[in-house]
């Protein structure tokens, strides 16, 4: 049996058995934004602070269909949470089929003004979808850029590294080439209540 199949149906046999509806895990119309049904599931993982529970988890939320759309492949999928005490980082990392690009999608309780304040020497303001965001470009990491999306909640981080397989680095024009339209597509599916 192919294991992607399986997969699938063991998370429809667990929402069915939980009581949940199939309606949050379908993808939103174009145009829309998936925000308005939060997850039902509880978090994979809560942390010890008050800070809010972490209501989007970009390895459960986010379609295989969407993954292909911003051209990664959904089977590269590795799991890089990062859950101390103090708060919470739900995240998976995906390359592109042919590994020029590895992409971490994290998602975390921080604040915006704490990833502001952080990230103030070498990020800049944007806007994702009518959503504040950050370009970050740190010219003494080459090869990556990310950007940081405000949520409810706290941020979502679209993080790329560009590979080239030289051992060169690649021209600092392309570290953040097209990463916007990337956040753009992942960011139809933040919640935008709760």
């Amino acid at each position: 049996m192919n294991l992607k199949v399986a997969h699938v149906g063991i998370v429809a046999i667990a929402l069915l058995t939980a009581g949940c509806s199939t309606q949050s895990m379908s993808e939103p119309e174009p145009g829309t934004s998936a925000a308005s049904v939060p997850p039902a599931r509880a978090p994979r993982h809560v942390d010890k602070s008050d800070r809010p529970h972490v209501t989007f988890d970009p390895c459960l939320d986010l379609p295989d269909t969407t993954l292909i759309e911003a051209g990664y492949d959904p089977a590269s999928e590795e799991n890089t949470d990062f859950t101390p005490d103090e708060y919470t980082f739900l995240g998976c990392s995906y390359d592109t089929p042919r590994r020029l690009y590895g992409l971490n999608i994290l998602s975390g309780n921080i604040s915006f003004a704490e990833e502001q304040e952080k990230t103030k020497a070498y990020a800049k303001q944007i806007d994702v979808n009518g959503r504040r965001a950050l370009l970050k470009l740190e010219a003494d990491q080459p090869d990556a850029c990310a950007i940081s999306i405000e949520t409810t909640y706290g941020v979502l981080i679209v993080d790329r590294s560009v590979f080239k397989g030289t051992g060169a680095p690649a021209p600092e024009s392309e570290w953040c080439a097209g990463l916007e339209d990337t956040a753009r597509i992942f960011e139809r599916y933040i919640p935008k209540e709760g």
